[in-house]
């Protein structure tokens, strides 16, 4: 499993560094980089994202987590809903510079289209969330044909209130606990599936239509079964079910 930027401390490091027979391999991000604080938006968590403000800073945070010899660099390119300041050109930039020198891919959270668009000009190597607040344009189609190594992680968000066909078929791998679940979040659920869900598949699809190499990943909120909920998802968003299990498995890998 890869850890994508939240991990404090020298205890990943420490578990990465073990192999013990049987048990999946720990790849990390160590702690990502974006503005202070700008990682989560929650001052209690300050310490996990490398807080930069100069393209100095920038680099020498690169730097920092090459020498603990980091699997990825991970950057939040996103406001949080205009609650704290992003990554600029210039910031993010030099980052994906200074990953390059020292032989490292980046990957970035992101949420709008136009940095999506600045993030390609920058040569970003791929995308940790796809672009959600718009349909994708020809601008961009263009400038990821001009970048064809560039990778996409989904992490697609719910899809509203599950069907009974949805749970009968989650509930042929999952336990009965979480079909329960799910069944009771169908009464509760107030999000507007639409503007959750369609926009991303939509730019999901066109993406791997294009020829994108898509990979895949949670969201990291923790649930038993979001790997199956993950799979399922894309599958509706229209890809292919043997196509999302590649995505899930050997382009993962």
């Amino acid at each position: 499993g890869l850890s994508m930027g939240l991990d404090r401390g020298d205890v990943p490091y420490e578990v990465r560094a073990e192999t013990p027979p049987g048990v999946a391999r720990l790849l990390t991000a160590g702690a990502g980089i974006a503005r202070p604080n700008a990682s989560t938006g929650n001052p209690d968590r300050r310490d996990v994202a490398y807080g930069i403000d100069t393209e100095a800073e920038a680099r020498a945070a690169v730097r920092e987590l090459a020498s603990r010899g980091v699997d990825i660099v991970k950057i939040w390119v996103d406001d949080r809903g205009g609650t704290v300041e992003k990554l600029t050109p210039e910031l993010y930039g030099a980052v994906i510079d200074e990953a390059r020198v020292q032989g490292l891919q980046v990957a970035a959270h992101i949420f709008n289209l136009e940095d999506a668009k600045g993030l390609l000009r920058a040569n970003l190597h791929g995308f940790a969330h796809g672009v959600r607040d718009l349909l994708l344009d020809d601008e961009f189609m263009a400038l990821l044909a001009e970048h064809p190594d560039v990778f996409l992680i989904p992490n697609l968000p719910e899809r509203g209130p599950r069907t009974d066909a949805d749970l009968q078929f989650a509930g042929e791998t999952l336990p009965a606990a979480a079909i329960e679940a799910m069944r009771a979040q169908q009464s509760t659920f107030e999000v507007d599936p639409d503007e959750l869900f369609e926009t991303q598949a939509g730019n999901l699809i066109r993406m791997y239509e294009a020829g994108v190499r898509v990979g895949f990943g949670t969201d990291g909120d923790g649930a038993a079964w979001d790997v199956h909920e993950e799979l399922f998802d894309m599958v509706a968003a229209g890809m292919t079910p043997a196509d999302v299990i590649v995505a899930a498995t050997s382009t993962s890998a």
